[in-house]
């Protein structure tokens, strides 16, 4: 999308530049009174020529060859202000200032502005023009150095805004990746491990069962990586579905009771704050699974007028307190999403139990 922008800009802005060389040059042909292929008028015609082709150059052409171009242009300008007095020549002065503040180094646009505005101040001094015209020709020359340089800084900030979004969704497809890697990679590992030493004690039909299980973990990391891109695409997140999925998996695997409670009324989700809810949804049942397994779980999810909380406690009765680790993907990760998503969560311990709480806008 940036570089069509970017694209149409250019071309809007080149031919913009076209029309303005084109009726210059018929200015400057038409006028009264009109060159002619002798003498003087042949010099000025064939300075037009080479102001054009200059003009041409830069407006269609870029690097090197545009800052010659920006000297040409500047110098046939000049040198017509020099044999012509109709009064449009300096117009070719303006047109190479304004090309040299967009893509020469500022000390050089500087440079080349004065020796524009003190060559041109010089010639029309020598043609006996007054004061208020020479001032009027050497502000401009400075006006369109400094509205150049303002574009060529405007310009540069939005190309670093652009960067910068850039990073930031990069950054957010690599951690959607990698929760999606590691949550589903994490439990399927476990269940084969256990599987196969289930297998060296002979333990067949048991070990058949984890196996099995691990099939599903693994259609069900398919299913989530295709809601991952979805969400990153944009798409509303489905969060009462997902949450509810999530129980579903955890009183399955683990035969314990795992309730799931909606407040308020439900409404889709934009993609950041709906993944960042599901995540800490994600995160605060598996460490469940970790530290007290078969503990009673109870999420509720509570739609208020401007903003969606989500509560998942835990009784303890599985074993310790399921702590969340301060580092990876523990508390201080999913602070770091739920801030992105511009909200707050917290956990502490409640009861024999734990208790994690996240609100955010939406």
């Amino acid at each position: 999308m940036f570089t069509v922008t970017d694209t149409a800009v250019a071309r809007w802005r080149q031919a913009r530049s076209l029309i303005f060389l084109a009726l210059l040059s018929a200015a400057m042909l038409s006028t009264e009174p009109r060159p002619v292929p002798t003498g003087r008028g042949l010099a000025v015609l064939a300075l037009v020529a080479v102001a054009a082709a200059a003009w041409l150059v830069m407006s269609l052409w870029t690097g090197r060859t545009q800052a010659v171009a920006v000297a040409g242009c500047a110098a046939a300008g000049l040198a017509l202000c020099v044999l012509d007095t109709r009064g449009f020549a300096p117009c070719y002065l303006i047109a190479a200032i304004t090309v040299a503040a967009g893509v020469l180094p500022l000390i050089a646009a500087a440079a080349a502005t004065a020796l524009s505005a003190g060559g041109l101040t010089a010639v029309l001094w020598a043609q006996g023009k007054g004061w208020p015209e020479l001032l009027i020709w050497a502000g401009s020359l400075s006006l369109v150095l400094l509205l150049g340089v303002v574009r060529r800084q405007r310009e540069e900030q939005a190309r670093q805004a652009r960067s910068m979004a850039a990073l930031d969704e990069r950054a957010r497809v690599a951690r959607e990746i990698h929760d999606v890697l590691a949550h589903s990679l994490s439990a399927l590992s476990v269940q084969l491990e256990t599987a196969a030493a289930l297998l060296e004690k002979d333990r067949a039909a048991d070990a058949a069962v984890l196996v099995e299980r691990a099939g599903r973990l693994a259609r069900d990391g398919l299913t989530e990586t295709r809601r991952a891109v979805s969400a990153l695409r944009g798409d509303p997140v489905p969060l009462g579905e997902l949450v509810g999925a999530l129980a579903d998996g955890y009183r399955t695997d683990l035969d314990a009771t795992a309730a799931v409670t909606v407040s308020g009324t439900p409404r889709p989700l934009a993609a950041e704050p709906g993944l960042a809810l599901f995540r800490t949804a994600q995160e605060a049942l598996t460490n469940v699974r970790k530290h007290a397994p078969g503990s009673a779980v109870a999420v509720h999810l509570e739609y208020q007028a401007d903003a969606v909380r989500l509560t998942v406690r835990d009784d303890g009765a599985g074993g310790a307190a399921a702590t969340l680790p301060a580092g990876g993907h523990g508390l201080a990760g999913l602070r770091e999403r739920v801030g992105l998503a511009g909200g707050t969560v917290t956990a502490a311990p409640d009861g024999a139990g734990w208790r994690v709480d996240a609100r955010i806008p939406g």
